[in-house]
């Protein structure tokens, strides 16, 4: 078999393992969206993320915003991004071993008025005012957290979308809820290791499981260096991208020009 036959086979065979779905419509209406990563908070001000006074701030100003749900020992869908205490509230303990009165007793950063939201109390706050990205962390119950997160949102007026690094998780979406736009987070090879080996690292990083996810658009970190698989993405498939975490004017202004979603902090918000 010749060089170049073997160069088409493998070719193709990337292409099939990585293209996204083809539902590029369903991402026409996010085009340029910008979510306040985890809210619009600042701990200088005593605004801590992922907390209730840091969505309605993001409500408040008109911007959409980024969340990360989890579940509780007691499965109540919780809003924290870490899945351990020990940064922002100083306990060693895994969000998953605690129930949800437990985890609310807990104050965030010290401060009395930051606490542990559960999603359906970020519903009630932010009332369908301003559109949600909601990353569904991966756990030891990916797939009925799903199914809680669907039902916790069903009847709710306001927009959202997924995404989740797991893309055994985003293809959940792809088969049980197809109405809903799904996104893969995905990261350069560095920021798997080391909490997954090599092989599997290099899997992640060049979403070669998108032939099981299918996502819609693609959420990259927009800070890696030599960062190789959105750029395929973008102008082999012209796949639909998000940009993580924007920090400063310069990398918004960018966003911003490509059309792409920004998920930012700071200074990464353009007209900020």
């Amino acid at each position: 078999m010749s060089l170049w036959i073997l160069l088409l086979i493998f070719i193709a065979a990337l292409a099939f393992l990585t293209h996204p779905s083809l539902r590029y419509g369903k991402c026409r209406r996010w085009r340029g969206a910008a979510f306040a990563h985890r809210g619009l908070h600042d701990a200088r001000r005593g605004v801590v993320e992922n907390t209730l006074p840091a969505f309605i701030a993001a409500r408040d100003a008109g911007l959409g915003m980024e969340l990360d749900v989890q579940f509780s020992s007691d499965g109540q869908i919780v809003v924290f991004h870490d899945d351990d205490l020990k940064r922002l509230a100083g306990d060693p303990r895994k969000v998953r071993q605690l129930t949800l009165e437990q985890l609310q007793a807990l104050p965030l950063l010290g401060r009395q008025d930051a606490r542990i939201p559960t999603l359906r109390q970020v519903l009630d706050a932010v009332d369908g005012r301003a559109p949600l990205l909601i990353e569904v962390k991966n756990g030891n119950r990916n797939a009925r957290l799903c199914r809680a997160l669907m039902a916790e949102m069903e009847g709710y007026r306001g927009e959202y979308i997924v995404e989740s690094f797991n893309p055994l998780i985003v293809a959940w979406f792809r088969f049980h809820a197809p109405q809903v736009v799904r996104g893969q987070l995905v990261d350069a090879l560095p920021g798997y290791l080391p909490a997954v080996n090599l092989l599997a690292g290099v899997f992640m990083a060049g979403m070669l499981a998108n032939f099981v996810a299918r996502p819609d658009f693609i959420a990259y970190n927009a800070n890696a260096p030599r960062f190789f698989a959105p750029h395929m993405q973008r102008f082999l498939f012209r796949t639909p991208m998000a940009a993580w975490t924007v920090r400063d004017k310069k990398l918004a202004a960018l966003i911003q020009e490509r059309g792409e979603m920004s998920i930012f902090e700071g200074d990464g918000r353009l007209d900020g």
